[in-house]
């Protein structure tokens, strides 16, 4: 429901410009699928179903842009017998609109058996592990309790699980090896990324 109130949200921007005689650059995200793959996996018929959603929608949105005048009806839920396979004919009917549907990467699902959770002793020494909103579980972000960094190293380099598998990183060694980019980072995005990578 958030994608389709999203889509007739982006209509309706798209709708006002038209009768403005106004040019305008929409732009419209959705988390969906993404939180979804990542709590239940990439096989899982929930996916399926969001990722089935947003095509529709998809589908309904382009269709009332080759219709000019459901677009400034407010008309948007028009008839999809036809799909995308059936391209829109442009016309005088049609907005002069490009759609570019993207997204940001894909996602591999990671049965609970292949998966690596900090020991306690490893988190005993971290502030918090920054896996969520800054960081990512195949790239997390460590910030450490003061002083303790060279702990952290020792223990991890003991656990084999650890330094058999993942590499461990200061933040500035990430840096200059420019795994943040070719250019020097922004002092505040800095503390954001803690101790470790």
């Amino acid at each position: 429901q958030y994608y389709r109130d999203g889509i007739n949200a982006a209509l309706d921007m798209i709708a006002k410009a038209e009768r403005e005689g106004e040019s305008t650059f929409t732009y419209l995200y959705t988390a969906h699928p993404d939180k979804h793959m990542h709590a239940l996996g990439v096989e899982h018929a929930e996916v399926r179903n969001v990722v089935r959603g947003i095509e529709s929608e998809t589908e309904r949105f382009w269709r009332v842009l080759g219709d000019r005048e459901a677009l400034l009806s407010g008309e948007y839920d028009l008839d999809s017998n036809s799909g995308l396979e059936q391209e829109v004919k442009k016309s005088d009917d049609a907005v002069d609109a490009t759609v570019v549907l993207t997204a940001d990467h894909g996602h591999v699902t990671v049965q609970p058996k292949d998966m690596v959770a900090l020991p306690a002793s490893i988190l005993a020494l971290l502030e918090y592990a920054c896996i969520g909103v800054h960081g990512k579980g195949r790239h997390g972000y460590l910030h450490c309790r003061a002083g303790l960094q060279n702990l952290l190293q020792q223990r991890w380099k003991a656990i084999d699980e650890l330094h058999q598998h993942f590499l461990l990183i200061t933040i500035d060694e990430a840096i200059e090896l420019g795994l943040f980019g070719p250019k020097y980072m922004r002092m505040e995005v800095r503390p954001r990324l803690g101790d470790f990578v």
